[in-house]
């Protein structure tokens, strides 16, 4: 490794006491003398498995020299500190350039939870892997027929001696071609339970009986994929937290991917507003300032998010109100670049336009994943405005 990017020993002994602010100026100071010797983000047009491979090698990077273990735990293996020095960490790539995460964003919305509810010294054998970027983690948890409904869920872990079998299927799972590892929501106990029958399961995906099917989406991109679990026997100690249980892990993994996840998406949409900025004018420089103010309220919300889960609390309904901000500030922006970029956006060949059209059409999902907006509105109405809700059906 450069001498430039060179294990920062000091952080061994100043991550417990760094402040998040003093983080920045350090770590914008590093990154501005480490440059010349990091990954380059991939052109524009390269192929998502470049990407991915460029993500990867640059959290290494980062790991090695001290600043991707700020955040984390000494005891797991971290060099201390909390969410705040992550969320700086993700600011600071961003401003310099390195715009996307990719399957990394587990580490955030995945590893908090996992942790929080993991015996210590388990969490401790994983989550170096994930910090180093080495060993990708993905969710399963959407069923073909439990997708919002996840107390519907019918994948089932059955208990057999010191193992429990895993049988069912896992749908749209984000990156669970690229991963080594999956956290499976299953059912360990009677449908009848309803959500007091779940588990939670640290899986790994090269297990006998798994068969992973990449799914290829309109965008291009094959993030999602299909998971089969034939009779596939997991050791006890793989269980997360105790059994039936499961329920509340689940929960605190949606927190995740609905708010503090918002602060990692909220930074790649800064740097393509201020891309976009450069071509409007006229109407479209009123619009651009609608977007801006949606990409602060945005920034406020999950900024909210993460001091939370600094705190050691995850949101519950309280995310819902982040992942609606962030829906309406990613799909208003890549509107904007449509009307903005005009006939290039609709016929244009070049790898840059590709990335704006690859990004346009992922925008269109922001309103589903993660819990609908629908399912947004209604947690709004009924847990944060006591409002009344009608029955489905």
């Amino acid at each position: 490794m450069p001498e430039s990017v060179a294990p920062a020993e000091v952080l061994t002994a100043t991550g417990p006491t760094m402040t998040h602010e003093e983080m920045r100026v350090e770590f914008r100071r590093w990154l501005l003398d480490a440059m010349p010797d990091l990954p380059a983000s991939p052109a524009p047009g390269s192929s998502f498995g470049e990407r991915l491979a460029a993500v990867c090698k640059l959290q290494g990077y980062l790991y090695e020299a001290g600043w991707a273990r700020l955040g984390w735990p000494e005891h797991l293996g971290g060099f201390g500190g909390d969410a705040r020095h992550r969320a700086v960490l993700y600011d600071e790539l961003a401003s310099a350039g390195f715009t996307s995460r990719c399957a990394l964003e587990h580490l955030e919305i995945l590893a908090p939870a996992v942790v929080a509810h993991w015996d210590a010294s388990r969490s401790r054998k994983v989550l170096p892997g994930l910090m180093r970027g080495s060993d990708l983690w993905c969710q399963g948890f959407s069923e073909p027929d439990a997708g919002s409904d996840l107390i519907s869920l019918r994948t089932t872990a059955t208990r057999d001696g010191e193992s429990y079998v895993l049988q069912g299927r896992k749908m749209w799972t984000s990156w669970a071609s690229y991963a080594q590892r999956c956290v499976v929501l299953a059912r360990t106990g009677d449908a009848s339970q309803r959500h007091r029958g779940l588990s939670v399961f640290f899986v790994d995906l090269e297990t006998e009986g798994i068969e992973v099917r990449a799914l290829s989406q309109a965008n291009g991109v094959d993030e999602l994929a299909e998971v089969t679990f034939d009779e596939v026997r997991i050791p006890r100690e793989r269980l997360v937290g105790q059994e039936g249980g499961g329920w509340q892990i689940a929960l605190d993994v949606l927190a995740c991917e609905r708010s503090t996840f918002a602060w990692l998406r909220q930074a790649r949409l800064q740097a393509r507003a201020d891309e976009l900025a450069l071509r409007v004018d006229g109407e479209s420089a009123e619009q651009l300032g609608d977007v801006l103010i949606d990409l602060f309220a945005l920034r406020m919300s999950s900024a909210s998010a993460v001091e939370r889960l600094a705190d050691g609390q995850f949101l519950g309904p309280q995310a819902a109100p982040a992942k609606l901000l962030l829906t309406d500030a990613e799909q208003h922006l890549y509107d904007l670049a449509r009307r903005v970029l005009g006939v290039d956006f609709a016929m244009g060949t070049s790898p840059a336009m590709a990335d704006w059209q690859e990004e346009y059409l992922f925008s269109r999902a922001t309103s589903i994943y993660g819990g609908t907006r629908e399912m947004q509105l209604t947690t709004i109405a009924r847990f944060l405005l006591d409002l009344p809700v009608a029955p489905r059906g």
